[in-house]
């Protein structure tokens, strides 16, 4: 029975000196290729990704990208019903002359320079959104 003791603190003991010096080994030589390229970013996203790497680059981004709707700026104390029907038009012609992959980020755009979207056109981007 002490022999068997002894035989499983022994592997254990291997098997902990064996991790050890991978893991320095590793760190010496810089890391494994695998890390390096998962730390790439993709140009776009495969759908492969619940989350797009691309799209969590973008949202801890603070630098805000104007999508030529800089005519906007002028409703950000605007609350979501206080927009007039020309108003809310001047967001839907900016809505549909995104591209498809500019959405999020025109959303993120307005998010950060605290532009609320008129509550119509907040529906037309679900509707879009889920519809892509």
């Amino acid at each position: 029975m002490e022999i068997l003791l002894i035989a499983l603190v022994g592997i254990a003991g291997i098997a902990l000196l064996t991790t050890y010096l991978g893991q320095r080994w590793k760190s010496k030589n810089g890391g494994d290729v695998e890390s390096k390229i998962s730390a790439e970013p993709i140009e776009e996203c495969c759908g492969a990704h619940e989350i797009c790497e691309t799209d969590l680059i973008n949202r801890m981004s603070e630098e805000i990208i104007y999508y030529e709707d800089e005519e906007l700026d002028a409703y950000k104390s605007f609350e979501e019903n206080d927009f007039n029907d020309d108003q809310i038009d001047e967001f839907r012609e900016v809505l549909y002359s995104l591209k498809e992959n500019e959405m999020e980020g025109w959303l993120r755009s307005l998010e950060l320079r605290k532009i609320e979207l008129p509550s119509i056109i907040k529906s037309e981007v679900v509707f879009m959104l889920v519809k892509n």
